[in-house]
């Protein structure tokens, strides 16, 4: 799977991109900016609340481990206003309780990291398919 190929599916799309860690925030946002329509970062999940109430996304890209608010937490808050949205999770944790707690969410993705490229695209690829899908109905 090529950069090109998942960029058919994402560059009309929207991302909020959700991660603590400023260096992984800055290289993953350099990528996603390549990739989406408009990307915006949040450093939190407290600041991807505030930012998802003024505006709307696509999709949702969210580290699970963060200060303030975690990623469960902002997902259920997000699911609650619109059980819809395409969120993914990013987790260096790959234990069964929180990926059971991941799934019993509605999240439609989890990535374990390190995350490597061709997971990376497919997941892409996926997700982006199923928000076109949805907006064209």
């Amino acid at each position: 799977m090529s950069f090109s190929e998942v960029l058919k599916y994402t560059k009309q799309l929207t991302l909020l991109y959700v991660e603590d860690e400023e260096i992984s925030r800055e290289l993953c946002t350099s990528i996603f900016e390549g990739l989406f329509l408009n990307v915006d970062t949040a450093v939190d999940g407290v600041d991807a609340s505030e930012k998802y109430l003024l505006k709307s996304y696509d999709i949702v890209i969210s580290d699970i481990c963060m200060p303030n608010m975690d990623g469960f937490e902002l997902s259920e808050n997000i699911l609650n206003k619109n059980p819809n949205q395409m969120i993914v999770i990013m987790s260096a944790h790959n234990d069964s309780d929180k990926l059971a707690k991941i799934k019993e969410l509605g999240i439609s993705s989890v990535l374990i990291k390190p995350i490597q490229n061709e997971e990376l695209l497919k997941t892409l690829e996926e997700i982006s398919k199923k928000v076109l899908e949805l907006k064209n109905k």
